[in-house]
Order: structure tokens, then C-alpha cells, then sequence
């Protein structure tokens, strides 16, 4: 297409420069804008052939923007269009760790010794926004469900139970798929993955942030712990990511992405996001399937892999057309809206609430990731609250660090004859600050039992 851009360039000067005066002064940005537009329609008409018997219209100078073009191709699943869509991460077969993602170099261009004039500036403007037409999109890969997949004999058992016997389940659940599914999309659009893997959060975990599993995986993603640290997200005593709904998405498009790039099959990545890459490749080298539908029907996969495909393509079907399933006046709820601000020591999510004047809850759901109703003591911690409220905290906030010169963490052995009062009242504390920071259920102590308990040195005494 170079040639092209070049030729239209050319024709482009050589139309307005036959008319424009030579100019010391550099144009303004609105009329070079205004001018290159111009010029780009009016080399168009110059080097397209003329139709036989062509009506006269008017030219429009609007600009073209590829962002508003209806997605013409949509590329069907496993199918090379759809692995050329999503870029390789240089993932080998056999090496199960995450691949090294190469960085695009940037090339920088110094800046001109001189202020060009108006008609070089002109034929500048005039070949980017040629660059910018001819330039061929990359639109968002789709997953496509032919009518063989929609047939199936699973995907149809699966539509008919979601839209019957556990259609009240579903309900709620896309209900509650409003909070997460804008976010999840903007951020598989950035990775250049389909939206439709958004639903893979409703098949893992029904979108519950604190969803977890027999087999120890947790959150929106279900991750277990060692996938979760491969791709990022951290785990310790105070925090687990995995609970983060934007973290764990960030995590969980990666992972998708990777197992694209070596399978080469959007349902044998999803297949594989369940199972694991080993056992789905294990079982590709057994059976010698190489598609997941013929893999599906071989003996070498769990029954919950084999099905959880089908649950899939059938809870995706129904999110896009939920009254085509039976699904009316869906009340999805509102997406999450928050700030972030910064804390620089631990603090309890109560006191948190009592500085920005909200609801403890309204914390809790927002930083699912705490464990201890407590922001973490090892780092500075990036605490998300309701928006608006975000400049009440920061003036609280700044009041507190002027009366709190330390805190430390504690943590106190049960002995024999104390109680959780005992221990409260020794350190300063509230009896249901000091469970929910411990995460008990109970008062009820076992001797020998750790505690933690946060102490605050205020200045001229302790708290």
C-alpha cells in the first residue's frame, strides 16, 4: 500500500500546491486539519477511475475513523484468522512457564533544526492521515458459534437446564455480572481477546469474588495459588489477589493469552484455562485429537473439562440474548465506582469507614482481596473507596498521621486464663476489631493460640 500512499501524497500536493501561495507563517492546527482532509478527498477523486454515467454528489471532507466502521470479519473460532488475531507470546510446546513477552522498541525521531513552512508542514499532515486511511484495522477477534457447536448435544443439554431448572441461579448471577463485565471487556479488548471470555468468570465462579473451590482456587478466575504467582498476583497472610477482580482479570487475560499462542484453538484454551496446559496436552498426544470437540469425545479428559466447554458456549449464548432463553428485564447491577487512595500503615477497614464516612461493607466488597478486614503492614497499600469519597479520607487521613507517630504489629501468644477481653482490654483494643483482624468466628481461645493485634503509639502515649 506504500505506493499508493505516496501517489496520493503526490497528487494531493500537486493540487493544492498549484493554487497556494508560498507562506512564511506556520497554518494553524484547525486549518491544516481542515486542509488535509480536503486534499486527501480531492486526491481520491483525481486518481479513481470515473464511473460510466456517474450522478454528481457532493464530496464529503468528514475524516475517516476506523473506530466507527462496523467489524466486517468476524473471525470464527479455531480457525487461522482467529490465531493470527491474538499476537504470539513465543510460548514453545513443553515449556509450561509463563513465556517472555518482547517489547515493541520505540523509535524516536529528533525534533527539526527549523520551523517548517506552511506547504512542507501541509504534505506532512496530508501523507499521516494517508498512512492513518490505508493502514489495514485489526479488529477484536470474535468467537463465532457455528451451528455444529450450538447443536451439540452437551451445549443443548446445558441451554435447557440454565434456562429451566436453574434459571432463577443464572438470573441472579447475570444480574450481578454488571459490576465486573465492562471492566472485564475493556481489559481483554486491550490484551486482544474476545469479549465472550468474559463469561468464563460465570461458568468459574458465577462472578463472586470470593468464590473458592475444593481444589484450593479462588476468586473471579479461580486461580489456584501456583498459576495466580506465575502471572503476578500475590498471596500472603494479609492479602490474596486472586480476590481482586481487576488483578486477577489482568492475570487472567494473560494466562488466556499464553495458552492461545501454543494450542492455536480458542476452545482447546478453554478446555486448557480448566484442566491445565499439561493435561490437555497429555491428552491431545493420547487420543491424537486435534480439535477439543474430537478430544471431547475420546476417555482422556475429567468429566468436568469435557462439560465445561459446552457450560460455556451455552451461558455465553444466553448472556447475549437473554430473552431469547426465557430471560426478561434482566436488572443488571450498576458497575463498580470507585477512588483509590494511598495508606501508608495498617488501618482497619472500620476506622477507614468512620474517616470517609461509609458503610464498612461498601469497603469490604470493594477490597475483596483483604483477608484481615485490615490494610496490609509490609508496604503501602492502594485502598479503593466509594467514589466521592476519596477527599473526606485523604483530609482524615492527614490528621492521623500527625497524632500516630508508630505502628506495629504484635502478635500475642494465648496463655492459660485469658480470654479475648483480657487480651483486648491489655492492648487497647475492641473485642470485634481484634476477631475480625484475626478472622474469628468466635471469642472462644485455645491456649497457645497467635493473635495479631495492631498497636498504634500515639504521640505522648499508646493506643
Amino acid at each position: 500500500m506504500k505506493p499508493r500512499t505516496d501517489l496520493l501524497a503526490l497528487a494531493c500536493a500537486a493540487v493544492l500546491l498549484g493554487g497556494c501561495a508560498p507562506a512564511t507563517a506556520p497554518l494553524s492546527p484547525a486549518r491544516e486539519i481542515a486542509l488535509s482532509r480536503g486534499a486527501i478527498d480531492v486526491a481520491e477523486r483525481a486518481l479513481a477511475p470515473e464511473p460510466e454515467a456517474a450522478p454528481s454528489a457532493a464530496v464529503s471532507t468528514a475524516p475517516v475513523h476506523w473506530s466507527e466502521i462496523e467489524e466486517a470479519a468476524v473471525t470464527a473460532p479455531d480457525s487461522p484468522a482467529a490465531a493470527a488475531a491474538a499476537p504470539a507470546t513465543g510460548h514453545t510446546p513443553g515449556n509450561h512457564d509463563a513465556p517472555q513477552r518482547a517489547h515493541e522498541k520505540k523509535v524516536e525521531r529528533s525534533a527539526p533544526k527549523y520551523w517548517p513552512q506552511a506547504d512542507d508542514r501541509l504534505l506532512e499532515l496530508i501523507g499521516k492521515d494517508l498512512d492513518k486511511a490505508v493502514e489495514p484495522g485489526r479488529p477484536r477477534p470474535r468467537l463465532q458459534f457455528s451451528k455444529a457447536v450450538i447443536d451439540n448435544p452437551r451445549v443443548r443439554h446445558y441451554l435447557a437446564q440454565f434456562s429451566k431448572e436453574q434459571k432463577e441461579h443464572l438470573a441472579k448471577t447475570l444480574s450481578r455480572s454488571g459490576r465486573y463485565f465492562q471492566m472485564i471487556s475493556e481489559i481483554l479488548g486491550a490484551e486482544g481477546l474476545p469479549e465472550e471470555l468474559a463469561y468464563l468468570a460465570l461458568v468459574e465462579s458465577n462472578f463472586s469474588t470470593t468464590a473458592k473451590s475444593p481444589s484450593g482456587a479462588v476468586g473471579l478466575w479461580q486461580f489456584i495459588p501456583s498459576t495466580a504467582r506465575q502471572y503476578g498476583l500475590k498471596i500472603d497472610p494479609w492479602v490474596d489477589e486472586r480476590r481482586d477482580p481487576i488483578k486477577s482479570t489482568r492475570a487472567a487475560a494473560a494466562y488466556l493469552k499464553d495458552l492461545h499462542a501454543y494450542f492455536d484453538r480458542w476452545y482447546l484454551a478453554t478446555a486448557a484455562y480448566n484442566a491445565g496446559q499439561g493435561a490437555i496436552e497429555r491428552a491431545m498426544q493420547k487420543s491424537g485429537a486435534k480439535d477439543y470437540w474430537a478430544l471431547s469425545r475420546k476417555n482422556h479428559l475429567s468429566e468436568e473439562t469435557r462439560n465445561f466447554v459446552p457450560k460455556f458456549v451455552a451461558v455465553t449464548l444466553i448472556a447475549q440474548n437473554p430473552e431469547k432463553y426465557g430471560f426478561a428485564d434482566i436488572a443488571y447491577d450498576a458497575p463498580l465506582a470507585y477512588e483509590e487512595v494511598e495508606v501508608r500503615r495498617p488501618l482497619m477497614l472500620d476506622r477507614v469507614a468512620a474517616m470517609s464516612g461509609v458503610d464498612v461493607e461498601a469497603l469490604r466488597e470493594l477490597n475483596p482481596s483483604l483477608l484481615r478486614d485490615s490494610t496490609p503492614p509490609h508496604e503501602n497499600f492502594r485502598l479503593r473507596v466509594p467514589f466521592g469519597a476519596g477527599t473526606a479520607f485523604a483530609k482524615a487521613y492527614e490528621q492521623t498521621e500527625k497524632e500516630i507517630e508508630h505502628v506495629r504489629i504484635v502478635t500475642h501468644q494465648v496463655r492459660r486464663g485469658e480470654t479475648l477481653l483480657s487480651i483486648a482490654r491489655r492492648y487497647g483494643q475492641e473485642v470485634r476489631a481484634l476477631m475480625r483482624l484475626n478472622s474469628l468466628s468466635g471469642p472462644r481461645l485455645k491456649i497457645g493460640q497467635r493473635l495479631m493485634i495492631i498497636v498504634e503509639k500515639l504521640r505522648g502515649g499508646l493506643k
